[in-house]
């Protein structure tokens, strides 16, 4: 029977005062309360005991007053006098026992008070451990609704940790890639300004080569003219003579040309006031020598 109770009490969702008590109620205030209710209700007992002892009281007295009075009209004048005391013994005694019945329905009717107090405080009472009861079950409800949103909580939970470890990945290959890109575009960047720097002194050099071009290139147009005056000066055979040393000699230019470079590249020698080197004109002389032999060779 204690087992039914028990579980009679938890499916009617019992929160205190019975045995199936649950946690998070208060039950020291409630306690005292039921003592004090308990109490009241002994007291209130007490009260109705003693008004119904009262009430036999006087049913006993009204029914042996009304027998004395039928067996004083039996039994004549001799025993009018033995009837009239126990009569006012009887009244005297109804008027004390009325006066305790007064004061205690004054005390039953302020402990009905008190009851209605208790009454409205438990009903009270009872009303918080129904709302309660109300909150507990929504929240079973919703504890039971929101399983499937906590797991699709931590899936997402692990997507984002997955993705936060992608990305974490992506970015150290963005910053090793960046790395080696900035390393790449300073070694490019270094060999553009040694380029730059080397295109930028052969274009001087080339500048001055330009520039010596052009003052032989005046010198020879200068050459030229004076040889045209020479020629001028010159008789017919002197100016044929002269012609066929020219035509040899820019024929025989590049025969000889390496020769005279390599005679006049060998020459350590250090001359003053302008005049040949032994090594010159010993070159002269073999090309004067040269150019005989072809005159010979051609006549011949």
């Amino acid at each position: 029977k204690m087992e039914e109770a028990e579980e009679d009490d938890m499916t009617r969702g019992d929160l205190g005062n019975g045995l199936g008590r649950r946690p998070g109620g208060v039950y020291e205030g409630e306690d005292l309360q039921n003592s004090h209710l308990f109490r009241s209700r002994e007291r209130s007992g007490k009260v109705w005991t003693s008004l119904l002892s009262a009430k036999r009281v006087e049913k006993s007295d009204t029914a042996a007053l009304t027998h004395s009075k039928r067996s004083s009209f039996h039994d004549g004048s001799s025993k009018k006098p033995v009837t009239f005391m126990q009569q006012n013994s009887h009244e005297s005694n109804t008027e004390v026992s009325n006066e305790e019945l007064k004061q205690q329905l004054r005390e039953a009717l302020e402990e009905v008070e008190i009851l209605k107090v208790e009454l409205e405080a438990s009903q009270r009472q009872l009303e918080g451990k129904d709302e309660a009861l109300r909150i507990l079950q929504s929240m079973a409800v919703f504890n039971k609704a929101t399983s499937h949103t906590k797991e699709m909580l931590q899936k997402s939970e692990e997507e984002k940790r997955t993705l936060e470890k992608e990305i974490s990945i992506l970015q150290w290959e963005m910053e090793f890639d960046q790395d080696r890109f900035r390393n790449i575009e300073d070694t490019w960047t270094e060999k553009y300004d040694r380029i730059y720097c080397e295109n930028a002194t052969l274009k001087e050099a080339l500048k001055l080569r330009t520039e010596e071009v052009k003052t032989l290139q005046a010198e020879n147009a200068i050459l030229n003219q004076q040889c045209l005056e020479f020629l001028a000066m010159l008789d017919v055979k002197q100016q044929k003579i002269v012609q066929e040393n020219l035509s040899l000699s820019k024929s025989g230019t590049a025969d000889f040309t390496g020769l005279e470079l390599a005679v006049l590249g060998a020459c350590t020698c250090n001359t003053s006031g302008g005049q040949p080197c032994p090594c010159a004109k010993m070159a002269a002389l073999t090309r004067k020598q040269l150019l005989h032999q072809k005159q010979e060779v051609m006549l011949l």
